[in-house]
């Protein structure tokens, strides 16, 4: 009669300190891994913020070119630009809401409340912000004749005073300093023609 010897198999478990072990390194990789992705949340936030402030500066760096570059040159018993170091108005024929190639009468203001500086568009009885910049100051300036940048146009007041080379918009924000320069494109003086003159419409 054979005897046969029946083998005892035993499983081996974890012990206690093989598992605190694991639950140790599980809990390290997962915290590797939310603390990476917070810094990727963040980064990507950083990302999206500078990007919006990137198209904001562009958009009012547009609107702010394209309604200066054409304005219209003083003709006797009319105006012209008028402007100091925080405001400006002038006609020009591309508004940024009115019809294009009519002469608009336009405005540009920098007002500073609360540590905050805005950049404001006023066009007949529509004012709104275009740009705000946080603990910064600005001014406007006019370009004259001896390309001498100044902060009060014009010089002397006359039946025909000049437009401006130039106009530029400063800003300083931080440590740095945003130049939004406009060459004026139109003609500096009007020159009225004969028929103007003799119909009166000068």
């Amino acid at each position: 009669m054979r005897l046969f010897s029946k083998s005892i198999h035993r499983q081996r478990a974890f012990t206690l300190i093989e598992m605190l072990v694991v639950m140790i390194i599980v809990a390290l990789v997962v915290t590797l891994i939310v603390q990476g992705f917070g810094y990727t949340l963040g980064v990507y936030q950083r990302v999206v913020k500078s990007q919006n402030s990137a198209y904001e500066q562009v958009f009012a760096y547009q609107w702010f070119t394209r309604s200066l570059q054409a304005q219209v040159a003083k003709r006797p018993k009319d105006r012209a630009l008028e402007g100091d170091a925080a405001a400006l108005s002038t006609y020009s024929f591309r508004p940024l809401l009115g019809q294009q190639g009519v002469k608009t009468l336009i405005r540009w203001e920098l007002q500073n409340t609360a540590g905050e500086l805005t950049l404001s568009y006023v066009e007949a009885d529509t004012n709104f912000v275009v740009q705000r910049w946080s603990q910064a100051i600005g001014t406007f300036e006019y370009l004259n004749d001896n390309n001498k940048w100044q902060t009060l146009w014009p010089i002397e007041q006359s039946e025909e005073s000049p437009l401006p080379q130039a106009v530029r918009l400063v800003v300083n924000v931080g440590g740095d300093t945003l130049n939004y320069v406009v060459k004026v494109e139109t003609r500096k003086v009007a020159h009225v023609t004969l028929e103007e003159s003799v119909y009166g419409r000068e």
